[in-house]
C-alpha cells in the first residue's frame, strides 16, 4: 500500500491509521511514535503487550529516519528490525529511501 500525502503543512511525516470499527486517523506530523499492542498470555493471565513501535524523527543532519522496533516480554531490551532513511533536502542524494534491515539491540 503506497500513499502519498501533501507536504503543504511543512511537516516531514504522514501518519495514516485505520483502527477498524473504532475509526481512522490521518495527519501530517513533525515526528511520529506509534505503538501496537496485542493480547498475550503471561503467568496464567492475559495482558496487552506493546509488541511493535514505529518511530519517525528528523536527524541533526536533516535526514529523516523511521525505525521499526519490536518488544518481547522475555527480552530485556527492544530490537530494531528496520530503519528507513530519506534525505529530502539533499539534492545530490539519488537514493529516495535507504533501507537497513539489520537487527540492532537497543
Amino acid at each position: 500500500m503506497n500513499k502519498s500525502g501533501s507536504t503543504e503543512s511543512g511537516n516531514p511525516f504522514l501518519i495514516d491509521c485505520d483502527a477498524g470499527q473504532v475509526g481512522c486517523f490521518r495527519a501530517n506530523a513533525e515526528s511520529v511514535w506509534i505503538k501496537v499492542g496485542q493480547r498475550v498470555r503471561r503467568h496464567e493471565t492475559h495482558e496487552l503487550w506493546e509488541s511493535v513501535a514505529v518511530e519517525g524523527k528528523a536527524q541533526p543532519d536533516g535526514s529523516l529516519l523511521v525505525r521499526v522496533l519490536i518488544f518481547n516480554p522475555d527480552w530485556d531490551e527492544p530490537l530494531q528490525i528496520a530503519s528507513i532513511q530519506s534525505r529530502p533536502d539533499d539534492a545530490d542524494c539519488f537514493t529516495v529511501l535507504g533501507c537497513n534491515l539489520n537487527h540492532v539491540a537497543i
